[in-house]
């Protein structure tokens, strides 16, 4: 039986894994798109969707056959409003795109997204809500936290471990064995080479703390 996809967002990231969803239900997704949450009612007015934004996520009540994807890209968000749902008793759905090549003994949490060509190698642990965007991957034995969003072309190493809500700017390299600590925000383009320190914000070759008042505890 076919289950009822609900995207929560209407915006740029909303749209993008709409798209997503329905190449997934084309090579066969048991899923049929119902609409987004959104509490702008206008946000779609200007492109050509003929889903409609069925409300916002906290007036919404969550039915049986409804299946829940957040496409919000900030980790703090994408986790205040998806436990909003859960909270209701709403069930995610997990969209792994079928150009998405996923390993041996990989485990993906409810709610993850995996977009066209990641790769994820072999004996990885993903938890609920993690997004991975295009091109992006991670290698043997890697960890990676509930919430975390890793943007597009990003490299997370073997045995590399992300916590909960880590988020990954555009083509971060993560090497090996590294360790990003939870709620640490990695710049575009950085490169991490031992450690971040949870809930700081880093950037650069090799990444260092954006305020220096936040280096103290960030080992790299």
């Amino acid at each position: 039986m076919l289950k009822n996809l609900i995207i929560i967002n209407a915006g740029k990231f909303g749209r993008e894994v709409f798209t997503w969803a329905q190449q997934a239900i084309q090579a066969g997704a048991p899923w049929r798109i119902k609409g987004f949450l959104d509490d702008r009612p206008n946000i779609l007015n200007a492109f050509h969707y003929e889903t409609p934004i069925l409300g916002s996520v906290e007036n919404y009540p969550p039915e049986p056959e409804d299946r829940f994807l957040c496409a919000i890209g900030e980790p703090p968000l994408k986790k205040r409003y998806c436990s909003i749902l859960e909270a209701k008793g709403a069930q995610f759905a997990t969209l792994i795109h079928p150009l998405a090549l996923v390993g041996h003994e990989v485990q993906i949490g409810a709610g993850s997204i995996l977009a066209p060509f990641t790769q994820l190698s072999c004996n990885i642990h993903l938890g609920k809500h993690v997004t991975f965007g295009t091109f992006s991957g991670a290698g043997h034995d890697s960890r990676i936290g509930d919430w975390s969003q890793i943007n597009g072309h990003c490299g997370i190493n073997g045995n590399a471990v992300l916590e909960e809500g880590v988020f990954l700017g555009g083509h971060v390299c993560i090497l090996p064995k590294a360790k990003v600590g939870a709620w640490a925000y990695v710049g575009a383009g950085s490169v991490v080479l031992r450690r971040v320190a949870p809930y700081s914000k880093v950037f650069g070759n090799p990444a260092v703390a954006i305020d220096p008042s936040e280096s103290k505890g960030t080992e790299l």
